[in-house]
């Protein structure tokens, strides 16, 4: 796991140690710098895998003119290796770094239907003056681009781009409305306009003397299509048989590794899985003294205790001061807008986490393929309902609105409105709204123009997944929330802290089984994770199988609500009104602080993006929004 950095073409004016330093948390065990005429490439290194020298990076091949920078791990690099060695590549390290290189000289594109693992990197050709680079097949680790005439420009953090650039890039101004939307900015846009993420299972090419850019799609998750006929016996037996083989797979390293246990059926498995592989694991979670409503400890230690693992639970303190330092985590380490609180959590957990371990495993992509979200169950729901309740919808909303809103439950009052007012619309309509923060329909109601906003681009992807409402759905999911949102979350606060994290739930095998499999077995009547929980009914306490789902959430609600000053005074020294009316933003606060309507997400999105548009010190450019 490491931060990767590049220009091809013009390399005048970038300081490689600056670069480095700026990326210094991603890898801060090894700095490398190669450089020719046409080219640099850099690397920060976080040691995981052969912790010697010679596996440090830039790595060039042994004809020396391919040269290789990697972030990430390829979990299947042994059985790989062995596969090279057969066809007479001789390696000079234990590294699966150099697998990929001379699997990339053996086998070109093609060996990235190879690759089991997580990673972007990318490959300079001396001799032909191209760039190949990839990134894997669900968007676990980042990748970001500008290519300008004469210059392509890579790195594993916005914030190399902008470094490397003689003038700061202009605001997207539909980047700004996307987040407000989705809570973060779908692939390929970023923040800033002419700058790319690289999209997810997407390969890249630059050829340096053409000056062009090609890229494709290497891998795609695959359509519910028609599912397989098989019964819940059979699946759950060939559930366990692929699901821990993914897990086994993620627990090769050659330094400490754990796991992240709250106590919910995803991070439980993987630890059962974890500890019928052998040898002592350990754990750690998250606790909240001060709000129970959140806290999952007792169900954590009552896994770690049937399980026979050594656990641990972190109580932090959740103040004012804590509010101002996740508000500059995630600008300095994002540096764009991004609005899912959670990722407090994982900078808390990774952070005192690292004196013990520098790896865990941890469940996200769970409920994406087990249907575990309550809006997949609301989707079945609103079908059967729509016919009693649509007509009364309006009225049904009116009397809501009258009831001031509580987080305790699972923030029902705000779940029960949202639902309300989508009841009527087409499912994957309904979905979208659902799945957004400030739903399009509340801008414009606010009076923004949001034209050339990406506004549906879930609803876009339910609409092609062919299958039933509850399959099109994890399929809109998989295209979108998991990988640009906890996906980059994940990545982003882990490596904060030099740590890495692994995601046993998203491995190409996992998915492409899941996608096979009817829905039933995925929601079956009221049972989210059906089949996950039965494949693991005589592994785990079934007090934890049939608990009700609790996020990993911070405190939002609490946290806003015990620092007015504070949000009020930092919402009106932003520049948000640049984007929202200034009486819009007003009645937003007054309605939370009168406890009158829950919208603390929203509220807490509007604090990152005033934060981000104070920190970043820029100023509405007039540029376009056009999609891109």
């Amino acid at each position: 796991m490491c931060g990767i950095m590049g220009i091809i073409g013009e390399t005048r004016g970038v300081d490689a140690d600056v670069w480095g330093t700026l990326t210094r948390h991603r890898g801060p065990d090894a700095f490398g710098v190669w450089t020719s005429d046409r080219a640099l490439l850099c690397h920060n290194r976080l040691s995981i895998i052969d912790l010697s020298e010679a596996a440090n990076q830039p790595m060039n091949d042994a004809v020396d003119d391919l040269v290789i920078v990697f972030n990430g791990e390829i979990f299947n690099y042994l059985d790989l290796r062995q596969e090279l060695i057969a066809a007479g590549v001789a390696f000079r390290t234990r590294s699966d770094t150099e697998v990929i290189l001379q699997g990339y000289r053996l086998w070109g594109r093609g060996v990235l239907d190879r690759l089991d693992g997580m990673f972007a990197f990318s490959i300079w050709d001396e001799r032909t003056r191209t760039l190949f680079a990839a990134r894997d097949h669900i968007g676990i680790k980042p990748y970001f681009y500008r290519h300008q005439p004469g210059r392509f420009v890579f790195g594993s953090e916005l914030k190399l781009i902008v470094a490397a650039s003689e003038t700061p890039p202009p605001i997207r101004d539909a980047s700004v409305y996307e987040y407000l939307i989705y809570s973060y900015i779908p692939a390929p846009a970023t923040i800033y306009e002419g700058v790319y993420k690289l999209e997810p299972g997407h390969w890249l090419s630059y050829d340096l003397d053409a000056d062009q850019v090609e890229s494709g799609r290497w891998w795609a998750v695959p359509r519910p299509g028609a599912a397989q006929d098989v019964s819940a016996d059979v699946a759950a037996e060939q559930l366990r048989e692929v699901f821990g083989r993914s897990v086994r797979r993620r627990m090769v390293s050659d330094v400490p590794l754990g796991a992240f246990l709250s106590g919910g059926v995803d991070s439980s498995v993987i630890v059962a899985e974890m500890a019928r592989a052998g040898g002592s694991v350990q754990t750690f979670s998250i606790g909240y003294r001060d709000n129970p409503e959140y806290d999952e400890t007792e169900h954590a230690k009552h896994v770690a205790q049937h399980l026979g693992v050594d656990h641990q639970v972190l109580y932090p303190d959740f103040g004012q001061s804590n509010i101002a330092t996740y508000l500059e985590l995630i600008i300095d380490h994002f540096d764009e807008p991004y609005g899912n609180p959670t990722v407090a959590m994982v900078h808390l957990l990774t952070a005192a986490a690292r004196d013990q371990v520098t790896v865990a495993l941890v469940g996200d992509g769970g409920d994406e393929l087990f249907a575990g979200y309550p809006r997949y169950r609301a989707l079945r729901l609103a079908q059967r309902a729509r016919p009693f309740i649509g007509p009364i919808a309006p009225l049904l909303l009116g009397m809501l609105k009258l009831v001031p809103e509580r987080p305790g439950k699972h923030h029902l009052g705000r779940r029960a409105r949202q639902f309300l007012d989508s009841i009527s619309s087409p499912a994957a309509d309904a979905f979208q709204s659902w799945s957004s923060v400030f739903s399009a329909d509340l801008l414009q109601q606010a009076g923004v123009d949001i034209e050339g906003v990406r506004k549906d681009f879930i609803a876009k992807w339910f609409r092609v997944g062919g299958g039933d409402d509850v399959a099109n759905a994890l399929f809109a999911d998989l295209n979108s929330f998991l990988p640009y949102n906890l996906m980059e979350g994940a990545d982003r606060m882990s490596m904060a802290n030099g740590f890495e994290l692994r995601v046993p739930f998203v491995s190409r095998e996992l998915i492409e089984f899941t996608a096979a499999l009817p829905t039933d077995l995925k929601l079956n009547g009221s049972t989210h994770k059906y089949l996950l929980k039965h494949a693991y009914r005589e592994v785990l306490p079934e007090a934890i199988l049939r608990r009700p789902k609790r996020g990993f959430n911070p405190p939002v609600w609490h946290w806003l609500q015990a620092n007015e000053l504070f949000v009020r005074t930092r919402i009106a020294d932003s520049d948000l009104s640049r984007y929202l009316p200034a009486a819009f933003i007003s009645q937003m606060v007054d309605s939370f602080y009168a406890k009158t309507v829950d919208n603390s997400l929203q509220l807490w999105m509007l604090l990152v993006l005033g934060h981000w548009l104070t920190a970043s010190g820029k100023v509405s450019t007039g540029v376009s929004r056009a999609g891109l």
